[in-house]
C-alpha cells in the first residue's frame, strides 16, 4: 500500500504554555513508513522516541503537522476503527498489578467490534483469543493473574493483547503493531522470544515500528530505522546504513566495529 504511514512536519511539545515552556519538544518530524516495514526507533534516552510513536499511535495529538495512515489522517477514524488497524504495545510495567486472569484480560482486546450495548463475548471472541494465544504460545498461562507473570510471560501476554485487537487474520496487511521498548527489563531470552514473534508477525505482512535499545536486535531484526537526537530526525532509511561505525562513534560516543558474519550484522563495542 503507497503512503501506509506519512507524517508531515509534525511538532509536539509538554506543558501548558506548550511552544514557549521549555519543555521537550519533537520538532518539524516528516517521515514516511512503508507497509510491510519493521521500523526500529532509536536514539539516545530524551531523544523523542517514546513520545513519537505515541503521536502515531493516536494516544497523543501533535500541536502541529499531519499524520496520514492509509490514505486518510489519522485524527480522521473514529476510536474503535483506529483500533481494528493500529495496536499500541506499551511496556509490560504498565500491568504489573493488573489482577485479572489472562485469557479474561485478553478479551479485553475485543472492544473495538463490540458496541456500546453489547457486553458479552462471543464463540468468536473466544476463538480469535485462543488462535492469537496459539500464535504466542501462551496456552499455559490462561488461568495466571496478570499480576503474578514474569516481565517476559506479561509482555508476551500483551503481544497476544495486540493480535486479539487487530484480528488473526491469516494476512494482517494494512495494519499496524506499535511497541515502546518491548525488551525493558527482560532476561536475554525472553528479549529474543519477543523479537522472534514480532518478526512471524512481520512475515505475515503486520507492519511493526518498535522502540529498542539493543542495537546489536535493531540490526538483526529490523529493515528500517529512525535515529532521533533532541526530539528531530537525524536519519531514516535501511538500517544498515543508520547503524554504522561513525553513527555510533558520534551519537552514542562509543567506538565500535561492525562484523559481517554470513550475512549477520553484529556490533563488537570496543573499549575506550
Amino acid at each position: 500500500m503507497t503512503d501506509f504511514l506519512k507524517m508531515s512536519g509534525l511538532n509536539y511539545s509538554y506543558g501548558n504554555d506548550k511552544i514557549t515552556s521549555g519543555s521537550f519538544c519533537l520538532k518539524n518530524i516528516s517521515a514516511e513508513i512503508s507497509e510491510g516495514d519493521f521500523t526500529a526507533v532509536i536514539g539516545k534516552n530524551g531523544s523523542g522516541k517514546s513520545t513519537l510513536i505515541r503521536l502515531i499511535a493516536g494516544i497523543n495529538l501533535p500541536d502541529s503537522g499531519s499524520i496520514v495512515f492509509r490514505g486518510k489522517n489519522i485524527l480522521s477514524y473514529g476510536k474503535k476503527e483506529l483500533a481494528g488497524l493500529i495496536s499500541y504495545l506499551p511496556q509490560s510495567n504498565e500491568f504489573m498489578h493488573f489482577d485479572s486472569d489472562v485469557k479474561d484480560f485478553l478479551l479485553l482486546g475485543r472492544y473495538p467490534y463490540k458496541n456500546f450495548t453489547d457486553f458479552r463475548y462471543s464463540i468468536a471472541d473466544r476463538d480469535i483469543v485462543m488462535e492469537s494465544v496459539k500464535i504466542t504460545g501462551i496456552e499455559n498461562l490462561l488461568n495466571k493473574k496478570m499480576n503474578e507473570l514474569s516481565g517476559g510471560q506479561r509482555q508476551k501476554a500483551l503481544l497476544t493483547l495486540s493480535l486479539v485487537q487487530l484480528g488473526t487474520e491469516d494476512d494482517m496487511r494494512g495494519k499496524l503493531l506499535i511497541a515502546d521498548e518491548p525488551l525493558t527489563y527482560l532476561d536475554i531470552n525472553h528479549q529474543i522470544e519477543i523479537m522472534n514473534l514480532l518478526k512471524k508477525l512481520n512475515e505475515n505482512n503486520l507492519t511493526v515500528i518498535t522502540v529498542i535499545h539493543d542495537l546489536n536486535l535493531a540490526l538483526k531484526y529490523s529493515n528500517r530505522s529512525i535515529l532521533l537526537r533532541q526530539g528531530e530526525i537525524v536519519k531514516i532509511t535501511d538500517t544498515k546504513d543508520v547503524i554504522t561505525e561513525e553513527m555510533i562513534k558520534e551519537h552514542f560516543f562509543i567506538d565500535s566495529k561492525i562484523l559481517n558474519y554470513e550475512k549477520n550484522f553484529f556490533i563488537n563495542y570496543l573499549p575506550n
